[in-house]
């Protein structure tokens, strides 16, 4: 395999991973997994396994940050500068979106990536930088970064789970990956401000009034930070020290107590307590509902009937 293109190479690729089967442009197989379906905005998850492959040359119009699965040697070009490359798994890339870019690998390989809107780096960063000043740089994969590791992984699992309503759990998880891009990633390090008084109790009523009364449909946290007044980063960061705990798992606890006292009343399905507490099906509801109590709704449904005879 050429470890070089010849000079009368066709333009690079443009490949924008908003469109369908994009990465076919890119890879011989289609992802395993992707979030292209799912209701996510400002960011799109692959899962993918190739053989030995060279890409053409190519420019994103997303930030991609990409995971390598397995050990692996492979060869990267950013704006024609190469690098050898010995990944293993965690083992992280980041492209920034225009920068011409190509990768090789000469053995079967599993990888997966998350690309970030340019825009939603921009708007998430405005308390913290100008536009101007958020420049992300290439990467080569010669780091680990266990935060981003952590964040791509839990993204993973959420598309294979057999729902897709979590859109807050989604929000907390790529309001916190662009907040590390902008600290750790950028030509400027940009300084987080970190807070250790939480929220004002005037604030956080507030919040739990309105999670309160739309604990039966879909809580986004734009509108949660919205309402204090602070960008979706801080309002993470508040709330977890107010409440000890994010607002994602607080939402989540919240839906479980009401489900148990509706269980409790005998006087709905399963399927309607799921619906009337904000889970997306009977199978989301019992994979929370057995996490968080240590057993099935069915179960607990059947002990409520026994101790109310």
């Amino acid at each position: 395999m050429s470890n070089c293109h010849p000079l009368n190479q066709e333009k690079p690729l443009l490949v924008d991973f908003k469109q369908q089967r994009a990465t076919l442009a890119l890879f011989p197989n289609a992802p395993l997994l992707t979030s292209l379906n799912s209701g996510w905005n400002g960011i799109h998850f692959e899962f993918h396994q190739q053989p030995a492959h060279d890409t053409s040359e190519h420019y994103l119009t997303m930030h991609t940050i990409s995971i390598a699965l397995d050990a692996i040697s492979s060869e990267r070009w950013f704006n024609g500068h190469r690098e050898s490359e010995y990944q293993i798994k965690g083992t992280t890339a980041i492209i920034p979106a225009g920068t011409l870019h190509r990768c090789l690998w000469q053995e079967e390989v599993q990888f997966m990536f998350v690309a970030v809107d340019p825009m939603l780096l921009v708007q998430l960063g405005t308390e913290v930088a100008t536009p101007e000043d958020i420049e992300l740089i290439p990467h080569f994969a010669t780091f680990q970064d266990p935060l981003i590791l952590g964040i791509v992984s839990s993204l993973k699992d959420e598309l294979n789970s057999t729902h897709q309503r979590n859109n807050l759990y989604v929000e907390q998880l790529k309001t916190t990956l662009v907040f590390q891009l902008l600290k750790k990633y950028c030509s400027k390090k940009h300084q987080i401000s970190t807070y250790t008084d939480g929220l004002s109790k005037p604030k956080l009523r507030q919040v739990f009034e309105y999670i309160n009364s739309h604990i039966d449909s879909e809580i986004k946290l734009t509108n949660l930070a919205k309402m204090a007044g602070i960008s979706q980063y801080y309002f993470c960061q508040l709330f977890k020290q107010s409440v000890g705990t994010t607002p994602y798992q607080y939402v989540l606890q919240l839906r479980v107590e009401r489900a148990k006292q509706l269980l409790k009343s005998q006087k709905m399905t399963i399927c309607d307590v799921a619906l009337a507490c904000g889970f997306a099906n009977q199978s989301h509801f019992t994979k929370h509902f057995r996490k968080l109590t240590g057993m099935t709704p069915k179960v607990y449904w059947k002990d409520s009937s026994v101790m109310s005879n």
